[in-house]
């Protein structure tokens, strides 16, 4: 029963709100079942390790366009290691955790 509820608040949400919906600004919630994009220069940061959930929520954060070449490597949320955690928000990516991608 709860299954067909959410399916059905699902498809709803997805009826009411058009697919071409207007993109947000810095520090806005995005994400989630609908797919809320940010503007562009942005990208929907996650809450780290929390990659692959279709139906979270993030903050639009500004993606830097200068990092330093300090070498403390991350993992993405694409299964990249990144030399710093500016060089993954510059790609757009969320962060999986600190340090390199083991899997």
């Amino acid at each position: 029963m709860r299954t067909r509820l959410f399916a059905s608040a699902a498809l709803a949400l997805m009826i009411t709100i058009p697919a071409t919906a207007q993109a947000v600004g810095l520090g806005q919630q995005c994400g989630g079942i609908i797919g809320i994009r940010c503007d562009q220069g942005l990208f929907c940061q996650f809450k780290p390790g929390t990659c692959g959930r279709f139906d979270q929520m993030g903050t639009c954060t500004r993606q830097p366009k200068i990092c330093t070449r300090i070498f403390k490597p991350v993992c993405g949320c694409d299964g990249k290691t990144y030399g710093n955690d500016c060089e993954r928000q510059a790609a757009g990516v969320s962060k999986r955790n600190n340090g390199k991608c083991t899997y």
